[in-house]
């Protein structure tokens, strides 16, 4: 939990971290005086978990909103499902060097330029900007989750 801190002094050890600054300044200012100054003092998950919301509100003022986002990644799984059985379905028959460069062919052409983007850096994934430890950790950490949670209503 977050300390209320007023006047150099810890006034509450077990403040909401959450509570919007106006209403913070409201409280200190009945409680303390008007032009009283205070401070918020986080630990750091609360400061790493309003790091965490700031970004989320900037991409979805920025960017897009939730339902979108959710809606491009449906596009972008389902577009490299489509291809990837197209390349295992041609592969699975070719016979020669040129029948698996055939097989790729069409899966380079509507996906290949995206290599040389991130390698030019015209395009950056935001697990590029994560980290790659990070991003394997979160996805192992939401499978687990929601694997628990199907199997306790199994």
């Amino acid at each position: 939990m977050a300390k209320l801190i007023v006047n150099n002094q810890i006034v509450d050890k077990f403040y909401d971290a959450n509570t919007p600054h106006f209403v913070t300044q409201e409280f200190v200012e009945d409680t303390f005086g008007v032009g009283t100054i205070f401070t918020l003092e986080l630990s750091a998950v609360e400061t790493a978990l309003q790091s965490k919301q700031y970004a989320r509100e900037q991409i979805a003022q920025q960017v897009a909103d939730t339902d979108t986002l959710l809606g491009t990644t449906a596009d972008t799984a389902q577009l490299l499902l489509k291809e990837l059985s197209s390349l295992v379905t041609s592969l699975s028959t070719a016979q020669s060097l040129d029948d698996v460069r055939a097989s790729v062919s069409g899966l380079k052409d509507k996906i290949g330029h995206i290599h040389s983007d991130v390698q030019s850096g015209s395009l950056t994934f935001p697990y590029q900007v994560k980290g790659e430890a990070q991003v394997m950790h979160e996805i192992a950490e939401r499978a687990n989750g929601v694997s628990q949670a199907l199997q306790s209503n199994a």
